[in-house]
């Protein structure tokens, strides 16, 4: 595992299937959202992108800075202006529970991980969670937006870089 400071110089607009969702609900089978949110768009969304596409899952309304708080994730691609105009003459079928989220521009705490998913980024995950929970950490999260971003689009076995938003230190 890796991390570094990163700074997204520009934000990045995406669309996707989104969930809400707790770290508690997770740890169940019964109750666990993420598993089915990535099986949803694996079968509906991931075939009709180009190969190699960026993928993001990306987390975001925190209801608190606590880990036991309820957030979305939307697992999503990158759109430009002309995709999403294009999207929009879509099928209503295809596109009726598509959303539309934002990764703001600013500075991000990056943990790289690769392998077989999904126990990479649960790996990169929990990197990030030991980080932020040590008496030493250097920085503090935001609860803005953090996010995954599968390098090359493979959700099988690859790379994915954790970010985390956090504060500036200006």
């Amino acid at each position: 595992m890796t991390s570094k400071i990163k700074e997204l110089p520009e934000a990045i607009a995406c669309r996707g299937i989104s969930v809400r969702t707790t770290n508690n609900a997770e740890i169940s089978h019964d109750t666990a959202k993420l598993g089915r949110l990535w099986q949803k768009f694996y079968q509906n969304h991931a075939g009709q992108l180009p190969e190699g596409e960026d993928i993001y899952g990306i987390y975001h309304n925190y209801e608190s800075d606590d880990l036991a708080g309820a957030f979305d994730v939307v697992a999503s691609w990158k759109t430009a202006a002309e995709q999403n105009a294009q999207s929009d003459s879509d099928s209503k079928a295809s596109t009726s529970n598509v959303v539309e989220v934002t990764i703001p521009a600013g500075k991000y705490l990056v943990f790289s991980e690769e392998g077989h998913m999904p126990n990479t980024v649960m790996n990169a995950w929990e990197s990030a969670w030991e980080y932020f929970n040590t008496a030493d950490c250097e920085h503090t999260r935001t609860f803005n937006v953090d996010f995954e971003h599968y390098i090359g689009g493979n959700l099988e076995y690859g790379q994915v870089d954790v970010y985390i938003g956090i504060e500036q230190t200006d």
